[in-house]
């Protein structure tokens, strides 16, 4: 291996390592909403899937929290309420996965296009429509530029198929049917199917991104400082992460009984 090829492989395996701790654990959709947000704002607005999916990041987990509520305060009226809840708890943590999944191959995408140093990476690792997509995007965050809508609306389409294909599809059709045999299918339904999400974007769309963008910073899920400064925010966000990656890696070379040696 030549030390180009080095050199690249150390910035994609560092990349690697960056997105799956931005993407975070399946229960961190508060996290994914600001980076997904963040790749919304990093593009001057031109990447407007990443706001729609930080919406939908977000009102996932204000369904889970509602259906969970709805059980704990109402719990005495479901028959079998500990099978509910074992439902309720594997439907939650298969859309957690899921919505992992997706933002991580946003993030990569979007990183991975933006970089020279990892282009034969990203022509290997991407559909190249969509490369070609993501790099008008950069092409008019750095001109300070707003794509033409139709061409928004390619990189949406794109940006889309690329998060469905790293869903368990299989794995989300067994929670979906453990919940529709429980009292609680009708709200799930009503708050977390695709169907209902969707409506939610398209009235969104509607709406503009601007006012879009406004409640998304509102959500009370969202600390304060992220609505005073979302881009400081995930900054700071990006670097408390690279530090506790750091720090773990320090541990787990202090209990290996050799590392003094080998590192001397």
């Amino acid at each position: 291996m030549d030390i180009l090829s080095a050199h690249r492989d150390g910035l994609i395996e560092q990349l690697d390592e960056e997105v799956a701790a931005l993407a975070g654990r399946g229960r961190d959709h508060a996290q994914r909403a600001v980076v997904l947000h963040h790749l919304h704002d990093h593009s001057r607005g031109n990447y407007g899937w990443a706001l729609a999916e930080a919406r939908r990041t977000l009102r996932i987990a204000s369904g889970l929290a509602n259906l969970r509520h709805r059980l704990d305060r109402w719990g005495w009226l479901y028959r079998r309420r500990d099978e509910v809840r074992a439902a309720l708890e594997r439907l939650a943590e298969t859309l957690g996965d899921a919505g992992r999944n997706r933002t991580a191959a946003a993030y990569r995408a979007y990183r991975l296009s933006s970089s020279r140093a990892l282009r034969v990476e990203a022509e290997a690792s991407l559909d190249l429509e969509l490369l070609d997509l993501l790099e008008q995007c950069h092409a008019a965050r750095r001109s300070g530029e707003a794509m033409p809508f139709e061409v928004q609306q390619s990189l949406a389409g794109a940006s889309e198929s690329l998060a469905a294909a790293a869903v368990d599809r299989k794995a989300l059709e067994r929670a979906w049917l453990a919940i529709e045999a429980t009292g609680l299918r009708r709200a799930a339904r009503r708050l977390l199917s695709d169907k209902s999400l969707d409506r939610r974007a398209a009235r969104d769309v509607r709406r503009g991104a601007i006012r879009t963008e406004r409640e998304l910073r509102a959500d009370a899920v969202l600390p304060p400082s992220f609505k005073a400064n979302p881009a400081q925010h995930f900054y700071v966000l990006q670097q408390s992460l690279r530090e506790r990656h750091h720090q773990q890696w320090r541990e787990a070379c202090d209990r290996e009984p050799d590392a003094f040696e080998l590192a001397a």
